[in-house]
C-alpha cells in the first residue's frame, strides 16, 4: 500500500513537471531515445554484415533528437526524421528492438497534428516499411517486415487514442470552467437580489417613517405654544414611530443580539393596514380606509401589499399634502385588489419612474401580482391586484 502511494506520488510529480516544462521534458526523452538508438551501434554483433560508420551515429541522432519538438511541430518533425529513418533501415545498422524515433514521431503526429497530416504520415510509414526491406542489400526477413508494419500501425493508433483522450479532458475542463462561471454568476445574482431587497425595504421603511416624523415634528412645533397637549401627543407619536422603525431596521439588518429582551416584531400583513392608516391620520393625512373584512394575506405577499400601500400613502403625504386619500380593499373570488387614490395638485403631471414606483413594481412582480398606476381626472391611483394563490 505504501509503495503504491509512493509510486502514484512519483507519477503525479513527473506528469506535473512535464506539464510545466513540456519542451524540456520532450528534450530529455529525445536524448534517451538517441542513447537507446546509438547503444546498439557500439556493441559487437558478429551476425551483422553491415559496416558501422560515423554516419550511422549521425543518422541515429537525426532520427531521434528532433523529437524535442514533437508536440510543438509534429508534422515537420516527421518530415525531418523520415529520411534519416529510411537511411538507417536501408543500411541495416544495428538498432533497438523497434525504431524508437520514428514510432514516437508517428505517435506525436497522430496525437497533436491535423488529421490529414496524421493520415499522410501513416500511409508513408506503412509504404516505407516494405520498400525498405525489399531494397536494402542485406538480409530481409518478411516476418520482421510484417511485425514492423504492425508496430507502426499500433503506434499511430495509440496517438489517435491520445488525441481522443485529450479531447475528452478538454471538454471536461470546459464544462468545469463553465459550471464554475455559472455558479459565480448565480452567487453574484443572489447577492445583487439580496442587496436590492434590503435597499427596497429600507427605502420603504425609512421613507415612510421619516416622512411621518417630519410632518409630526412640524405640527408639534407649531402646536407647542397654542395647544401644548397636542404638541406633546405629536412628539409621543414621533418617539413611537422612531422606536418601531429601529425595531424594523434591526430585524432587516439582523443586528439583534442573542439574549436581548426585545423580541422581533412580526412582519406586517394586510391585517396591519388599519394601524397604518391610523398612523397616517395622526400625522395629519386625511385618509379613509374601506376594508370590509378581507382575508388576511400573510407572508411575502402580505408584506408586499402592506409596503405598497405604505409607499403610496408616503408619496401622497409628500406630493399631495393636505389632499384626501382613499384606500379601497376588495376581496374577490379570484383576487385581492387594493387601490390607493389621492387628488393631484394642479391636475395630472408627467410621471417619472423613481425608486418608490420601481420598488413597488419589483415587490408586486416578486409575488406574482400586477401593479398599475397613473393619473386620470385629477386623481392619482395606485392599484395592486393580488391573485388568491399568492396569499396562500
Amino acid at each position: 500500500m505504501l509503495q503504491s502511494g509512493m509510486h502514484d506520488a512519483w507519477v503525479r510529480r513527473v506528469t506535473g513537471w512535464a506539464a510545466r516544462w513540456p519542451l524540456v521534458f520532450d528534450g530529455f526523452l529525445a536524448v534517451l531515445a538517441c542513447a537507446a538508438t546509438v547503444l546498439p551501434l557500439t556493441a559487437d554483433k558478429p551476425d551483422c554484415d553491415c559496416v558501422v560508420t560515423p554516419w550511422a551515429f549521425v543518422t541515429a541522432a537525426g532520427m531521434t533528437l528532433p523529437l524535442t519538438f514533437r508536440r510543438r511541430a509534429p508534422f515537420p518533425v516527421n518530415l525531418v526524421i523520415a529520411p534519416f529513418a529510411l537511411l538507417f533501415g536501408f543500411n541495416g545498422w544495428p538498432s533497438p528492438l523497434v525504431p524508437i524515433g520514428p514510432l514516437v514521431a508517428l505517435h506525436a503526429v497522430a496525437a497533436y497534428a491535423r488529421v490529414w497530416q496524421s493520415l499522410v504520415c501513416l500511409a508513408a510509414s506503412l509504404l516505407a516499411v516494405p520498400i525498405m526491406f525489399l531494397t536494402r542489400p542485406y538480409n530481409s526477413d518478411p516476418f520482421e517486415a510484417f511485425n514492423l508494419t504492425l508496430v507502426v500501425f499500433v503506434a499511430w493508433l495509440a496517438g489517435v487514442l491520445t488525441r481522443s483522450q485529450r479531447a475528452v479532458l478538454e471538454q471536461y475542463r470546459r464544462r468545469v470552467v463553465a459550471e464554475r462561471a455559472r455558479r459565480r454568476a448565480e452567487a453574484a445574482r443572489a447577492v445583487a437580489e439580496e442587496r436590492n431587497l434590503i435597499a427596497r425595504e429600507m427605502h420603504d421603511l425609512l421613507g415612510h417613517s421619516v416622512g411621518v416624523m417630519v410632518v409630526l415634528a412640524e405640527g408639534g412645533a407649531a402646536a407647542t405654544e397654542t395647544a401644548p397637549a397636542a404638541g406633546t401627543q405629536a412628539f409621543d407619536l414621533i418617539a413611537r414611530t422612531g422606536r418601531e422603525t429601529l425595531a424594523d431596521l434591526r430585524r432587516l439588518l439582523g443586528t439583534v443580539r442573542a439574549g436581548d429582551d426585545e423580541e422581533l416584531r412580526p412582519l406586517p400583513t394586510t391585517a396591519d393596514l388599519p394601524k397604518l392608516v391610523d398612523t397616517m391620520r395622526r400625522a395629519g393625512v386625511d385618509v379613509t380606509l374601506d376594508m370590509p373584512g378581507p382575508r388576511v394575506v400573510a407572508g411575502a405577499a402580505g408584506l408586499a401589499a402592506f409596503r405598497i400601500v405604505q409607499e403610496s400613502l408616503t408619496n401622497a403625504l409628500k406630493h399631495a399634502p393636505g389632499r384626501p386619500v382613499a384606500v379601497d380593499v376588495r376581496d374577490g373570488a379570484e383576487e385581492l385588489t387594493i387601490a390607493v387614490c389621492n387628488a393631484v395638485p394642479g391636475g395630472a403631471g408627467r410621471v417619472e419612474l423613481g425608486h418608490g414606483l420601481r420598488g413597488m413594481q419589483e415587490r408586486a412582480a416578486s409575488v406574482g401580482a400586477a401593479l398599475s398606476y397613473g393619473a386620470e381626472g385629477g386623481t392619482w391611483t395606485v392599484r395592486l391586484t393580488l391573485p388568491r394563490e399568492a396569499g396562500r
